[in-house]
């Protein structure tokens, strides 16, 4: 039922309107970034944590561009962050030092990263139900995808084999609880009468089988919730290269089925129900048998921060070589309709993910701002987008997405770390985008 409306050549088409210039030199102090600009174009709340996400940028683009300009604001936001924070690390910025030869580079980093380390294994270590059973289900997964970066890091570095040993016990916990988790057919049925989160998560952990919180999901797609699946399945991919579990790979396949329908947009399919728009608002989705289950945020809502962590999430099922299980019995109970046999087959499906994952590079490229006046989605009535983008506030950067025209930092940050991560190498566009990231800086 999908019309393709983006192509590679129709995408980089879409691309209008001159680069910023570069912002001129300054010797002025760092003092924070604005956290988001507002859909009548104000910037608003700058601080440290427009800092953090703006940091976390430019060090993604410079690890791609090498460029010294992008190096020294990188350089001064990391200094103002450790000025008013010395210990600053959290799992986001530990997970991307593990893969940036940049961040890798400062021993104030390397330092917070394994303090930080040290007390998430000697929090497991001595509550592991703290680890376990509390929280949300993205920091769960987050933290096994730490643990095992973490401890391949070491080994890389020769480390100390019983920290390598404690890193990958925990990990191996947290994989076997993310595991069980999982939804099958018949969960999915009986707790929301909707089958499409067969293969999908909680939102939040507590307890035996974790739970939705207060989200009546009955008439939602996976997708609504696209950050905390994206999270899950890359832990359990990953985990899967690591450690060769079976029941890994079987769950990272099974997570991976909402996400296959992805290489192709049709505007009409959009929200119904009252009131109409984002699913949070109250509405209903509507989609009929797919391939896969994930046209909401490559419709009208065109979410760059969720699209760049899903080709996050792709690459790593990639990468590690998951398989989808051919048992009848598997399929059965965790996957919704049958595979196709371009899923069944290990080498079609891997070849099917390097295209989504290109997919997903085209759709960041294509939607930086500005975009061609008649770019679709721009005047449909559900959508708050004030424009084409074309102006020095916005130029270079990305509206969030989802029917908002609001530009945050964190969503921005989303959008470029995932890019990078999941092999996106677009220099020109990394370099437009930096302009906007040095827009966000406040200087005192």
């Amino acid at each position: 039922m999908f019309r393709a409306l983006v192509t590679a050549g129709v995408t980089a088409a879409l691309l209008i309107g001159p680069a910023a210039p570069a912002p001129a030199a300054t010797t002025s102090e760092v003092a924070g970034a604005y956290l988001q600009i507002t859909a009548d174009g104000a910037s608003t709340s700058p601080g440290f944590e427009g800092a953090t996400h703006a940091f976390a940028a430019l060090a993604a683009i410079y690890d791609v561009t090498g460029d010294p300009d992008q190096r020294r604001t990188a350089d001064e936001l990391l200094d103002y962050i450790l000025r008013q924070r010395p210990n600053h690390m959290n799992t986001d910025i530990a997970l991307q030092m593990l893969r940036s030869p940049y961040l890798q580079g400062d021993a104030r980093l390397q330092a917070n990263l394994d303090s930080y380390l040290t007390s998430l294994l000697d929090l497991y270590a001595t509550r592991p139900d703290t680890v376990l059973r509390s929280g949300d289900i993205r920091t769960l997964s987050g933290r096994a995808e730490l643990l095992v970066g973490y401890a391949r890091y070491l080994e890389q570095r020769s480390g100390d084999p019983a920290r390598i040993q404690a890193a990958d016990t925990a990990a191996r916990a947290i994989l076997d609880r993310l595991a069980a988790l999982q939804y099958t057919r018949q969960e999915a049925v009986q707790l929301f009468r909707n089958d499409r989160y067969v293969g999908a998560f909680p939102h939040f952990v507590a307890g035996d089988d974790g739970n939705m919180g207060t989200w009546d999901v009955e008439h939602w797609a996976p997708a609504m919730l696209s950050l905390d699946q994206y999270a899950a399945v890359r832990a359990l991919a990953l985990g899967y290269g690591r450690f060769h579990a079976t029941a890994y790979n079987n769950a990272a396949a099974s997570g991976t089925r909402h996400l296959l329908g992805t290489t192709q947009i049709d505007p009409e399919l959009v929200y119904a129900g009252a009131p109409a728009g984002f699913p949070l608002d109250g509405a209903t989705y509507q989609i009929g048998e797919e391939t896969g289950e994930h046209p909401y945020l490559i419709t009208y809502g065109w979410s760059p921060n969720a699209i760049a962590q899903m080709g996050t999430t792709l690459q790593a099922v990639r990468d590690s070589l998951v398989m989808v299980p051919q048992s009848s019995a598997w399929q059965a109970a965790y996957w919704r309709g049958t595979p196709p046999r371009s899923v069944l087959a290990p080498g079609l499906f891997w070849l099917g993910l390097e295209e989504k994952v290109r997919y997903t590079h085209r759709f960041i490229e294509a939607t930086q701002l500005p975009v061609a006046a008649d770019f679709p989605w721009l005047d449909l009535e559900r959508t708050t987008f004030p424009g084409t983008g074309d102006d020095p506030i916005r130029r270079d950067g990305w509206y969030d997405g989802s029917g908002r025209g609001a530009m945050s930092a964190v969503y921005s940050r989303l959008a470029m770390t995932g890019y990078v991560q999941s092999g996106g190498h677009d220099a020109d566009m990394l370099n437009r985008a930096a302009h906007w990231w040095e827009r966000m800086v406040v200087r005192s």
